[in-house]
């Protein structure tokens, strides 16, 4: 760990003047907050009766509607896409990189770290069901690989990226209106007219609305930026308008799913998340003077550059800690950790530790799978587009499938050909980590 940390404090203290260091900041708050908001979610109650609750902690805290307004956090992800997208193609659009040589660069970046987990999980499915109830594996696996859904859309706008940031070259802003309209046109069809399944259209749509304000960014930033009093005026008529398509009823207050519920905002999402995106982007933009400073200190900057260089191997194995956690608590020491009824001020009061021994675990996931991150191939990309497009078919498919169905069972049986498709489409695409060098 040491030697992580020295190499990014060269890299924090060579960092070029040019770059652009508010994405990154907003990137590394972003993951913090979902990984602390997953852990502070997971109520698990193992009752007198030794029977096993899952429970979200949405469920007992007042106004959690409103609450997960700040607490949502995706939409950053796809701003900070979008941003870093328009930025990579440069090259492609100067003709100094092919397409299918930059699609290839990315799915490796995001798909290289995932290989180790569903190894890792299939390993663990297969020797737990033996010992373990099938309903708690099915209830780990799920929990662990459920943040794939990030990817499975990530990678769908990565591969259309050279299309959809040609489109906006050509458009602009109309592009952002119109992917809202159609955005709409699909809540209406879902809500008023009830057309089943259509409303999953909008894990595509909604999310590439959002990276179109990405391009719209990046547009600005090389332009000379807007100013934080424009950020601020975006930020006051977006909340506007979400408030009044809540209070009206049009959409639910909550930005998660929250047990109970009958409809969600987020899964899939709706015009309202979209909303909540251009709140976001406002808060970046108004806030760019603040974060310019705090990101100035090195000990601050360091702090950003050493959580981004494993930030997606943070983000995949944050819920991994958890379920193991989980599966060690409720079968040592007679389940003491999970006896005390959540909700309760005993509850409460034991959360620090809870996020204390999780950060733990985490810890140690990090330290021994982050190599993965930095394992990428440097291998030439394929030769033909067709193998390109078969290779993200089958690890975004893959990803989708197991964010959607999982990779097991409920009898805790694995789904072998999600496993099987997502590693031959990442060894089409050269995805598998690389051997490392001695």
């Amino acid at each position: 760990m040491k030697q992580y940390l020295d190499y990014t404090r060269r890299l924090a203290e060579a960092t070029p003047e040019s770059r652009n260091r508010i994405v990154d900041f907003w990137r590394v708050v972003a993951i913090l907050v979902v990984v602390f908001g997953h852990w502070l979610a997971a109520s698990i109650w193992l009752q007198p009766n030794d029977e096993i609750s899952l429970l979200n902690s949405l469920e007992w805290i007042p106004y959690a509607g409103w609450v997960t307004w700040v607490v949502q956090v995706m939409p950053l992800f796809f701003l900070a896409g979008g941003y870093a997208n328009a930025r990579g193609l440069r090259k492609v659009i100067a003709g100094e990189e092919r397409r299918r040589a930059w699609i290839t660069a990315r799915a490796r970046r995001l798909f290289t770290p995932v290989v180790p987990l569903l190894v890792v999980w299939v390993v663990l499915i297969v020797v737990m069901r033996t010992f373990v109830p099938s309903e708690v594996v099915y209830a780990g696996a799920m929990s662990a690989t459920v943040p794939l859904w990030f990817l499975a859309v990530y990678l769908t706008l990565t591969a259309a990226a050279p299309l959809t940031h040609a489109w906006w070259r050509r458009r602009g802003p109309a592009t952002i209106g119109i992917l809202a309209a159609v955005t709409i046109a699909i809540d209406l069809a879902r809500f008023a007219f009830d057309v089943p399944g259509i409303g999953w259209l909008n894990f595509l749509v909604v999310w590439a609305m959002v990276h179109q304000i990405g391009y719209w960014w990046s547009d600005r930033d090389a332009a000379g930026g807007l100013p934080a009093r424009t950020g601020w005026s975006i930020t006051a008529g977006a909340l506007v308008a979400l408030i009044a398509v809540t209070w009206i009823g049009w959409y639910p207050v909550a930005m998660v799913g929250i047990p109970g519920a009958e409809v969600t905002n987020m899964t899939p999402p709706t015009f309202a998340m979209g909303i909540l995106g251009v709140i976001q982007f406002g808060i970046i933009i108004g806030t760019q003077p603040q974060v310019r400073r705090f990101t100035s200190r090195m000990r601050a900057w360091h702090f950003v550059v050493a959580v981004s260089g494993v930030v997606m191997t943070i983000y995949l194995w944050h819920l991994s800690a958890m379920s193991l956690v989980a599966a060690a608590g409720l079968f040592t020491f007679d389940g003491a950790l999970f006896r005390i009824e959540p909700g309760t001020t005993a509850w409460w009061l034991t959360r620090p530790l809870w996020l204390a021994i999780l950060s733990v675990a985490a810890l140690v996931l990090v330290l021994v799978f982050a190599r993965f991150e930095w394992r990428i191939s440097d291998a030439p990309a394929p030769e033909h587009r067709r193998t390109v497009t078969i290779g993200m078919l089958l690890i975004a498919g893959s990803a989708a499938a197991v964010a959607g169905i999982g990779i097991t069972t409920p009898d805790a049986v694995v789904q072998w050909s999600i496993p099987v498709a997502a590693l031959a489409g990442a060894a089409l695409l050269g995805a598998l980590p690389r051997r490392p060098h001695h």
